[in-house]
């Protein structure tokens, strides 16, 4: 797979070395409008003049490619996203997908007509650890879910420079994290979520302007309950950037823990009801993490398949993330019926 990559800021600047190292997929080319960005990819990436671009529409005049990797603002996703599927290209979009319902169902519409794979990489997905928990739970093995607890806390006081854009943005925690553990769920129990309550807070010693701490009341289409908590200026222990999680059914639970160095890995035990808990062994995972996605996509374009991270199926994900940050907003209970909120 040829691929070009839109963005090179802060977390695009991660992705083009690790494109160079995946199996099957080439970097073909590079896109950024900042200058000083452009001169960097040529210095660190070792790419020819003739593979760096200002613009979408001058890479893909200038390259052959077969998908395109938006490393951009979330703000501009659509439109980068959009001007790609029109070229004819396949696209990898770094979460989120989009910044509303609306312009996500809308790269899905431009998706179909375009007869393209558009990908969102939810890259927590391709880990041994949570790929165990799934299986567990499709299998029945806990039996019908019926509760869940996600904690993440992740101190990132001093993680980024001080004009950091977290820092300052509204609901920090839910917009820029909490998609990954709602995709997670989504995934791991195989629901979809139909309510949302959250609540938020300030915490007086951390740089955050707004709310950095974030817990949540979900209910899943079952009617199972889901107790979140984000925390990004925690006073405890840190955990994973996977979050510490259980989930109960009527036959017993599932835990997953650790990994709070290294998020690929962790430890799974499963708890049979009256009987002792036991660990379990994380299957092997081919392309692990972001490589994973890179794998996922290279697949879907060349045999067609929707991938597990599609736009479609991403649409669920970003609606908990907006119905819970509309929550934090009106101070209420959110309901989700396919996209559309709505107050209970």
């Amino acid at each position: 797979m040829r691929l070009i990559q839109v963005g090179l800021g802060g977390f695009g600047r991660s992705w083009a070395p690790l494109i160079q190292e995946a199996p099957g997929v080439e970097l073909v080319a590079v896109v950024d409008a900042d200058a000083a960005a452009r001169e960097r990819a040529a210095a660190e990436l070792g790419l020819a003049e003739a593979a760096i671009f200002p613009a979408l529409a001058d890479a893909v005049m200038g390259v052959e490619a077969d998908a395109v990797l938006v490393a951009t603002p979330p703000e501009t996703h659509r439109a980068v996203a959009e001007a790609a599927l029109a070229t004819g290209k396949h696209v990898l979009v770094e979460k989120p997908l989009a910044t509303s319902m609306d312009d996500a169902r809308a790269l899905v519409a431009a998706a179909e007509a375009a007869g393209r794979t558009l990908m969102v990489s939810q890259n927590y997905r391709f880990r041994p650890p949570p790929r165990a928990v799934a299986r567990l739970v499709a299998a029945g093995t806990i039996g019908e879910v019926i509760s869940a607890t996600i904690r993440f806390r992740r101190d990132t006081r001093g993680l980024w420079p001080a004009d950091n854009f977290r820092y300052a943005m509204r609901h920090p925690v839910v917009i820029d994290m909490s998609i990954h553990h709602f995709d997670l769920l989504r995934a791991l129990t195989g629901r979809e979520v139909r309510r949302v309550y959250a609540r938020g807070w300030r915490v007086p010693d951390s740089p955050y302007a707004h709310d950095p701490a974030v817990a949540a009341l979900l209910t899943l289409d079952n009617g199972a309950s889901v107790l979140y908590e984000g925390n990004w200026a925690p006073q405890e222990r840190d955990t994973s950037w996977n979050g510490d999680w259980e989930i109960a059914g009527e036959q017993g639970r599932v835990r997953w823990s650790g990994g709070e160095a290294d998020a690929t890995t962790g430890e799974v035990a499963l708890e049979t009801w009256g009987e002792p808990a036991r660990a379990v062994e994380t299957p092997p995972v081919a392309a692990v993490d972001r490589a994973g996605t890179l794998a996922a996509c290279w697949d879907a374009g060349a045999g067609g398949a929707e991938p597990e991270t599609s736009g479609r199926d991403n649409l669920g994900s970003l609606a908990v993330v907006l119905a819970c940050v509309e929550s934090l907003e009106r101070g209420e209970v959110v309901a989700l019926d396919g996209g559309e909120f709505g107050r209970d």
